[in-house]
């Protein structure tokens, strides 16, 4: 039987507790707390795309505030305590994951895709590049033939090495050692985890336990088919041996690890016993206070179908939608603001005039913009453009009370 009966609302609010988007940011955070966050949030998804800061140093902003970029590429390299690899997608993850990553890693490897079975040769030689000359990056290749077109290899530069260099770090040969400049520098995992690399792997029982016990703390609340899709397991899907998500929630509870409650509308779902004092406070009334940006890619949000459910709240990004057909805008961030999500913003940053630019804010159906909320939004706004380095803001259309320009 449940533990509790909880409202959406306070499911939503432990939900943002858990992923820390809740807690009072620290000034100037060091390496220590943006390391502590990544664990607390089990991976964190890295994406190019560059209108305003990355996706991985925005998620980090959204909890941690105005902290320094760089903690965060230290803690990869030369700190290594974080990897990367196919967490949620690609993703920062905290190095005592490593090991429950291994067995992706070895699958790829022994079911191997056809075009790696084609392209033994290729591989070979990126794999003897790196044994030779370190860690190297896609540039230490040429295209082939710089005339030819290669259907199917756009997304690659046209180069087989490029393909050869995924391949190699979905299957555990290779690792990211480090990132300059946004570019992965490529190494043998053996060279750069060569304790973890060569350990034994764990049971797949105590992965499972592992990875779903993160993912259900992560998440704050979370539903049998939530569970999949935080670190992109395949639990119980047709063609993978392994137990349904419900059966590992399941086991679990009997462990006393998690334990079940019922969300009005929703049904049942699962609490971490860490987050029992969460559950606690959130029935004794508190809720979350602060206003702030998220990313697309933010893990509070990643899952969109999770998303409409618990939030009531439809997104999707429109970077890959031609910009005539274009609802928001290109890379909209949606606005969390006191345990709801009230809008999204079209965000941009010119970084040569230090302008960043709100080019349309909308708000979901219902929302009032009241003067308490557009001073937290205008706040956020300016500890965002400072974030970015901006030193003025501009919001250019949205509610009449917001449009303007700001001195930061």
């Amino acid at each position: 039987m449940p533990d509790a009966r909880i409202t959406r609302d306070e499911a939503r609010a432990i939900s943002i507790i858990a992923q820390g988007l809740d807690d009072r940011p620290n000034k100037k955070p060091t390496t220590e707390p943006v390391f502590e966050m990544i664990r607390r949030i089990g991976c964190l998804q890295i994406d190019t795309i560059s209108v305003v800061a990355r996706s991985h140093y925005l998620v980090l902003w959204s909890r941690l505030g105005n902290y320094d970029q760089r903690a965060l590429d230290e803690l990869h390299y030369p700190d290594r305590q974080i990897f990367e690899y196919w967490g949620h997608a690609a993703s920062f993850l905290p190095i005592e994951l490593y090991p429950y990553m291994r067995r992706k890693m070895l699958e790829r490897q022994e079911k191997p895709h056809e075009w790696t079975v084609e392209n033994v040769a290729v591989l070979d030689q990126v794999i003897e590049a790196i044994r030779q000359h370190g860690p190297i990056h896609s540039g230490h290749f040429e295209r082939p033939n710089k005339e030819e077109k290669i259907d199917g290899w756009s997304w690659y530069g046209g180069k087989p090495t490029n393909v050869a260099f995924d391949v190699l770090w979905l299957n555990g040969t290779l690792g990211i050692d480090r990132r300059i400049n946004f570019q992965r520098y490529y190494d043998l995992n053996e060279r750069i985890f060569p304790e973890l690399h060569a350990a034994d792997l764990p049971d797949e029982d105590e992965e499972r336990r592992v990875l779903a016990t993160r993912a259900v703390q992560a998440m704050g609340v979370a539903r049998s088919i939530w569970l999949n899709d935080y670190f992109r397991t395949y639990w119980g899907v047709r063609g993978h041996n392994s137990p349904k998500p419900q059966t590992i929630l399941d086991d679990l509870a009997e462990r006393d690890v998690i334990f079940p409650v019922e969300i009005d509308g929703l049904g049942e779902a699962y609490i971490a016993e860490s987050n029992r004092r969460v559950l606690d406070e959130v029935r004794a009334g508190r809720r979350p206070s602060r206003t702030v940006f998220l990313s697309p890619f933010d893990n509070l949000i990643w899952d969109r179908a999770r998303t409409s459910q618990l939030f009531d709240f439809d997104y999707r990004i429109e970077c890959y939608t031609p910009a005539a057909k274009r609802v928001y805008g290109y890379f909209t961030l949606p606005i969390l603001d006191q345990g709801k999500l009230i809008g999204r913003l079209d965000p941009k940053v010119d970084r040569k005039t230090k302008v960043f630019q709100i080019k349309a804010l909308h708000l979901e159906p219902g929302v009032r913009m009241s003067k308490a909320r557009a001073r937290r939004i205008l706040k956020t706004m300016r500890d965002f453009a400072t974030f970015h380095e901006a030193t003025v803001s501009v919001i250019e259309a949205g509610p009449p009370e917001l449009i303007g320009r700001y001195e930061v």
